[in-house]
């Protein structure tokens, strides 16, 4: 089975971008002016109309470039780098008087200015490096411990603003009102539609607050400077020559050098990350081209230089855009002038800061990593937590304590160190988790009564490896000894990649070399779940395997392995072949021959091709249903509309017996893997063998009843084999 290829890229039209450049942009300009205010509170919160003009011409140059891009992804100042970028400036002006610098706004831009436009210089290094392949190694852990780190620094950064704004005179009542609006707003959309742009509609309910207060008469500070707009950049007002003057030229530099190079590395790890999520969505890649690389790291160093937020990649609005379709060149475009809209629009000087400070508590409030509240929650209450989710818990919590105790800076070093030494932990463990058999783990497939005869004998001729972890290059060895010398008494195998998300080529080899031990054997071998998680595990592993099995879940791969075992020790008739009904399933057992001769002229035949509903969920129980020949899958419908696959069926199971007996709607639907043979008993032809043949019917609902049972005493002795091996 062949891995389904990247999906092709429809036509755009101008509608569909306009539709994609409103949906992106309503998500990344209130956040992208949110992180300008925040940097620039550690700055000079006097030149906030300087600082949101160099943001708004950032995103309008770094979106036309990206509309040549091979790999379009909208890009945003975010919370990440701005935190760090605003920790960064609080240390560097700590060491203003070592260096016989004087502290002014002019020194702090130019320190900005020099930071920022140097992190460029390094993104484009690091493009050139190919260090893209290294975030893999980057544990998720880390990244919540991240998230975690800026939802704190935004609380105590927006709330400090807030408790600023309060103190001016009359400024008590509409700063409260101005918030509450604001926050019910966000808090709101956020809990009943997600899908809006939260910040967005939040900020411009403040606004409306805002405008409210001044005409009563009460003017409330805004972003804009004194209500105007301001065509005067950042880097025009740094004071450069200060530092040059300096004695200590050197120690600036080497300064400037390790933060710019922290910077870009967050932003180059964040870009990277952004372009992976939108790969899964459209299967584009990153275009790996130097002339790209040097062409981003020149635009970078740009927008860095004349004092714009640092900008990266941004996979929620990314993700947005796509909705109504694959981001192209006109809706960059069109992204880029929708910023330079917003400010020559004026919008920005209407703009509350207490609205703006409102919004950024939402999104400290939304940033919080949900599962690490569960972690904490269960460390507490001491219920059990198995290795990995204690190192996590670990992991985030030193995170975010370096993030409480010292700054984002040191968040972040503590973050990829110890992420580096829980990627180097993880990858010595043993890469197979469990080892089980056919005797331990079943499909979900509908069998009848003589092929689970079959399997609860021959149950063990199946082996299933479940792995573990990311894995690579320390893992490679012992995957292999492991799982060939583990395959000696089966005569099939699945290897489970499920709990991978990401592998290098030395355990791709490591699967070649497991492959052909198994050939050797005249094994099959099919690997499962290889594409469950999108990571690279399913491209390394066709790579490297072009010949092999790969099935979509675990569940498949079992299904698959029992058709195995049953066509080597079933003497009957193969698939190909439709099967009477005697042979198919139980239901005949203690039926005579006129019985038998009655039962099957009352049933119908109906034929189905691949791909055709046999029945649908919500369609009425009204018939017994025996497949004869062909296989089927069981498949419902989720939340987000989405099929999914709960169970397959084949050759001589039964169908749809408790809707029958109660009479309810069908809970699922049926659908034809190949061409499928299916006999019908209707309700109709049921009720009249009721009332003209009683004791068949009783010997009927008798089979029905045993089948039902053997089914779920075979269930039970596979869960209580299953626990046993725990």
């Amino acid at each position: 089975m062949a891995l389904p290829a990247a999906p092709a890229i429809p036509p755009r039209s101008w509608r569909g971008s306009v539709g994609s450049a409103m949906e992106g942009s309503a998500f990344l300009i209130p956040g992208s002016i949110g992180s300008a205010v925040l940097i620039f509170s550690h700055v000079s919160p006097d030149i906030l109309g300087s600082a949101v003009l160099a943001l708004m011409l950032g995103l309008l140059l770094i979106h036309l470039s990206q509309a040549f891009s091979t790999r379009p992804i909208l890009y945003s100042a975010r919370f990440f780098e701005s935190t760090t970028l605003a920790a960064m400036m609080d240390q560097v002006v700590i060491h203003l008087p070592v260096w016989g610098v004087a502290d002014t706004p002019g020194t702090r831009l130019a320190l900005l200015c020099l930071i920022g436009g140097c992190a460029g210089l390094w993104v484009g290094a690091l493009y050139l490096m190919r260090a893209d392949r290294l975030t893999r190694y980057i544990p998720a852990p880390v990244f919540a411990g991240f998230s975690n780190s800026i939802a704190l620094a935004l609380l105590f950064s927006q709330t400090e603003m807030l408790l600023d704004l309060v103190m001016e005179p009359n400024a008590i009542m509409p700063v409260v009102t101005m918030v509450a609006v604001v926050l019910a707003t966000g808090l709101a959309l956020r809990r009943w539609r997600p899908r809006w742009p939260a910040a967005a509609l939040a900020l411009s309910t403040g606004v409306l607050v805002g405008l409210g207060w001044k005409f009563l008469g009460t003017a409330m500070p805004t972003v804009g400077a004194g209500g105007t707009l301001t065509l005067v950049l950042p880097v025009a007002l740094a004071d450069f020559q200060a530092l040059r003057q300096s004695g200590a030229l050197w120690s600036i530099a080497v300064s400037v050098a390790g933060h710019s190079a922290i910077l870009g590395a967050v932003i180059f790890i964040n870009t990277t990350i952004a372009a992976q999520v939108m790969t899964l969505a459209d299967g584009r890649r990153r275009d790996s081209r130097a002339s790209t690389a040097i062409g981003t790291a020149a635009l970078q160093f740009v927008i860095g230089m004349i004092g714009c937020a640092p900008l990266s990649g941004a996979p929620q609005a990314s993700t947005a855009a796509t909705r109504y379709q694959p981001l192209g060149a006109q809706a960059l475009v069109l992204c880029g002038l929708a910023a330079a809209l917003v400010y020559l629009s004026g919008a920005t000087t209407w703009l509350p800061v207490a609205a703006l400070c409102a919004a950024l508590l939402c999104e400290a409030w939304f940033m919080v990593n949900p599962r690490s509240l569960t972690l904490m929650g269960n460390w507490i209450m001491r219920r059990p937590m198995d290795p990995n989710s204690r190192e996590d818990l670990a992991l985030i919590t030193a995170v975010t304590g370096a993030a409480v105790l010292f700054n984002m800076v040191a968040a972040l070093l503590v973050g990829l160190m110890l992420g580096l030494v829980l990627f180097a932990v993880r990858n010595a463990r043993k890469p197979v988790r469990n080892v089980w058999t056919g005797a331990q783990l079943h499909s979900n497939c509908a069998r009848s009564t003589g092929d689970m005869r079959v399997l609860a004998r021959h149950g063990g001729d199946i082996l299933v490896f479940q792995l573990e972890g990311d894995l690579f290059f320390g893992a490679a060895d012992q995957l292999e000894t492991e799982v060939i010398a583990g395959l000696a008494p089966a005569t099939c195998a699945v290897i489970d990649w499920t709990r991978v998300r990401h592998i290098d080529s030395s355990v791709a080899h490591a699967a070649m070399r497991i492959h052909q031990a198994a050939q050797a054997r005249s094994m099959p071998l099919w690997h499962a779940g290889a594409d469950m998680h999108g990571g690279n595990v399913a491209s390394v592993l066709e790579r490297q395997l072009p010949g092999a099995r790969f099935v979509d879940d675990l569940d498949h791969a079992l299904e698959q392995a029992e058709n195995h075992v049953l066509q080597v020790n079933t003497p009957q008739a193969s698939d190909a072949e439709a099967t009477a009904f005697i042979q198919a399933v139980n239901l005949f057992r203690g039926l005579d021959e006129r019985e038998q001769s009655f039962l099957m002229d009352t049933m119908q035949h109906r034929q189905y091709q691949p791909g055709e509903r046999i029945v649908s969920a919500g369609d009425p129980g009204d018939e017994l249903l025996l497949v004869l020949h062909g296989t089927a899958s069981v498949m419902v419908q989720d939340d987000e509309g989405r099929h999914v696959r709960l169970a397959g069926v084949r050759r001589g199971a039964s169908l749809g017996e408790i809707a029958f007996l109660d009479r309810s709607p069908r809970s699922a639907s049926v659908v034809a893997h190949d061409h499928v043979t299916v006999a019908f008993l209707s309700r109709d032809a049921f009720d009249a063998m009721w009332l003209s043949r009683p004791e068949l019917v009783r010997k009927l609902l008798a089979n029905i009843a045993v089948d039902l049972a053997a089914r779920l005493r075979y269930t039970n002795r596979l869960a209580i084999a299953r626990q046993g091996q725990r």
